[in-house]
Formats: structure tokens, C-alpha cells, sequence
């Protein structure tokens, strides 16, 4: 759950629908480092603002932020109040032709979810879960699918 946490806040960070501020990957990696503790209901709403958006359900809330190619979605569980579900969706283009040599530094087992992102940057999707995690980027004629476990890379596939 923390580790799915600190994810969240990072690409939170990214897109704040209050601020037009550009955050290097510097930032988004010191977000990282946060726990799950700090990932409360009142603190995402101070750093990014009330929802457009919210779903009650028995079981779980949903925050809904939209900000312009941007779209994110909070799952808050309702008995103990923790993220349950992040999922994060961007317009992106693309970024162009996928180089075959980063593939040899994706290891199955070893690279983690920081790892990845420092070196393939934002992705266009992404849902996080407590144990898992699966990231897309889209390229120019493919996507790149990379699927974690525990913040460990399990597989990934290029389609």
C-alpha cells in the first residue's frame, strides 16, 4: 500500500489541477520517498484541490481530477480511509519510435516502478493497486506494457 502510495503522490505532483507548474523528474522522485501516511484524503485535497467529482459507494469513494489531457481517478476505502486505487490516464500522442535498446535495461525481477519511470519518464496510463501496479507508454506504432508486483518489474511486452 505504501509503496503504491508513493507513486501516486508523484504523479499527483505532476499534473495539480490548481498550478501550471513543469516539475522535473528530480521532484517527482523526492515525492517518492513520502509514506502512506501522508497520502490522506485532506492532504490530496490541500496539493490538488476539491475533486470535479465524487462517487459515494458502500464500500469506496471516488475522487475523479480532470485537467486537460489529464484525467485521474481516487479510490478511498471507506472503513479505513486509505488510498485503495489510483488510476491515472493522459491524451499523450506518443513519444515517437520506441528505442530496443532501453529493453535491455528493463529486468524482470530487479528493475523497480522508480526505475522504470526514471527511465521511460510519465507514462500515458497507469493503475496502482496495493500489490500490483501496470504502467503503459504509448510510442509511435506500439505500446509498451510493463506490469509490477510489490514495485517489482514482473513482465513487460512491447505490442
Amino acid at each position: 500500500m505504501r509503496k503504491l502510495l508513493f507513486l501516486l503522490i508523484a504523479i499527483l505532483f505532476i499534473f495539480r489541477p490548481c498550478q501550471a507548474t513543469d516539475h522535473n523528474e528530480e521532484d517527482l522522485l523526492s515525492l517518492l520517498s513520502l509514506t502512506t501516511e501522508s497520502a490522506t484524503p485532506a492532504k490530496l485535497t490541500a496539493m490538488f484541490g476539491q475533486p470535479l467529482k465524487i462517487e459515494e459507494g458502500r464500500k469506496r469513494t471516488k475522487w475523479f481530477y480532470e485537467n486537460g489531457a489529464v484525467k485521474m481517478v481516487i479510490w478511498w476505502n471507506k472503513k479505513s480511509a486509505l488510498l485503495e486505487k489510483f488510476s491515472f490516464m493522459s491524451e499523450d500522442k506518443g513519444k515517437g519510435v520506441f528505442d530496443n535498446s532501453m529493453s535491455y535495461k528493463l529486468k524482470s525481477g530487479t528493475t523497480d516502478i522508480e526505475q522504470a519511470f526514471k527511465l521511460l519518464g510519465t507514462p500515458k496510463d497507469m493503475i496502482l493497486k496495493e500489490f500490483t501496479q501496470e504502467m503503459h507508454y504509448a510510442y509511435q506504432n506500439n505500446v509498451l506494457r510493463l506490469f509490477f508486483r510489490d514495485r517489482k518489474l514482473v513482465d513487460y511486452c512491447l505490442y
